[in-house]
């Protein structure tokens, strides 16, 4: 029997993410640009200076896959910038990057159960502490381990989700000075509306420096105090805040379209696939499950392999479109688990294997994350952290 040689570089796949870390390198740039003109400026209230504000550090929020975009290749490209500290989600998140070889700071924001104790000390973690006996135990087993753990403090000023009220923060930092084993490295809070209430914000803001400010006095000096995602850094100025997390704006996204400052973002992920299936459709025939889409005269279709177990969302059915030659091509019927169907009949000829834009720039054309995130009514964040796992992500602008 012959045996067939197939070549093992071969990509057997027809849709995938184009990921561009020059991009990455590029926006990063632009954060730190815009993190040194907002840092050093007058206090909002109070005429106190907190000690730590000769202090600015960029912690890079690389939690849900770097928002699609591939948290270990993002790390591991990050981590040759030289940022100060990575923040992920959870204790897999935060180990994974540590077996893939990153040595740099790691904040886990998700607080984390006692029986994961032994992992962070292991992996050297810094995880977020609102809690006592969760301190309690992770000092006895940094204790155990003969190790010195940091670890930030994080603060409920509004947010009413993880953290201690921020009325209870100066005793919960008393007490916290008494684990030996542990080192507050910082103290943090998080903002739910920055985007829509800016009175609400710069209240969580003063908040957070007359907390600081109280903590100084009474000689518990934390280093990094931090609040500020991107729409926070774009839009409120403080000195009490000196390490910066941006999120979205590091993968060259908008946390807010009409609040967009002088700043040039350039987006580093794009969806792209392949045309798997040409076909001619006469007048009454459906199209896709349900018949949504019946079709009113003679067209040429095409079928493009995404579907919702790609991320590409059901709702974006009969809505948006992709681009194919630079030019818009609607998405018709019903979007499927790996498929969805496009009107090309206005395109001179579509063949097997064209390329097609399902997210990105093709020639003087763009579909942008937030243009789909407005189809499902949802925003940015949520389309790009959606794109699956089975889509490949493709890396090009490393770092030579």
């Amino acid at each position: 029997m012959n045996e067939k040689n197939f070549d093992v570089a071969l990509p057997m796949f027809s849709t995938w993410c184009d990921i561009d870390l020059a991009a990455i390198t590029h926006n990063l740039e632009q954060i730190k640009t815009l993190a040194a003109r907002n840092k050093f400026v007058i206090p909002t209230r109070g005429e106190y200076k907190p000690v730590h504000t000769s202090l600015m550090g960029i912690l890079m929020v690389i939690k849900a896959d770097a928002y699609g975009h591939g948290m270990v290749d993002i790390g591991l490209h990050l981590d040759e910038l030289n940022v100060d500290i990575f923040g992920v989600s959870d204790i897999n998140e935060g180990m994974l990057l540590r077996d893939h070889g990153i040595k740099r700071p790691i904040l886990l924001f998700e607080s984390t159960l006692p029986e994961h104790i032994p992992f962070i000390c292991e992996y050297n973690l810094t995880p977020s502490v609102c809690s006592i006996e969760f301190a309690r135990q992770l000092n006895d087993c940094a204790k155990t381990m003969d190790k010195l753990i940091k670890i930030h403090v994080e603060v409920d000023t509004g947010m009413g989700r993880l953290g201690v009220w921020h009325e209870d923060a100066l005793d919960f930092v008393k007490e916290l000075s008494g684990f030996r084993h542990l080192l507050t490295e910082g103290i943090f809070t998080h903002f739910p509306v920055a985007d829509t209430d800016r009175k609400f914000t710069e209240n969580q803001i003063h908040q957070l420096f007359e907390l600081v400010s109280t903590l100084d006095k009474n000689g518990f000096i934390i280093p990094y105090v931090h609040a500020s995602n991107s729409m926070g850094l774009i839009g409120y100025k403080t000195s009490v805040l000196n390490l910066f997390r941006p999120g979205l704006m590091l993968y060259g996204l908008h946390p807010n379209q009409h609040h967009q400052p002088n700043l040039d973002l350039k987006p580093a992920l794009a969806v792209k696939s392949k045309v798997i299936f040409v076909k001619e459709i006469t007048r009454g025939r459906g199209i896709s499950y349900g018949r949504t889409f019946i079709a009113k005269r003679k067209m040429r279709v095409a079928t493009i392999p995404i579907g919702y177990n790609d991320g590409y969302f059901r709702q974006l059915s009969n809505k948006a479109d992709v681009l194919i030659k630079g030019q818009r091509c609607p998405v018709i019927g019903t979007v499927t688990m790996d498929q969805i169907v496009v009107d090309v009949s206005h395109l001179d000829e579509v063949t097997i294997g064209e390329s097609v834009t399902v997210l990105g720039r093709d020639q003087n054309e763009e579909i942008s994350a937030d243009e789909l995130a407005a189809h499902i009514k949802s925003i940015n964040y949520e389309v790009v952290c959606n794109l699956g796992n089975r889509l490949p992500r493709v890396y090009s602008g490393q770092l030579t």
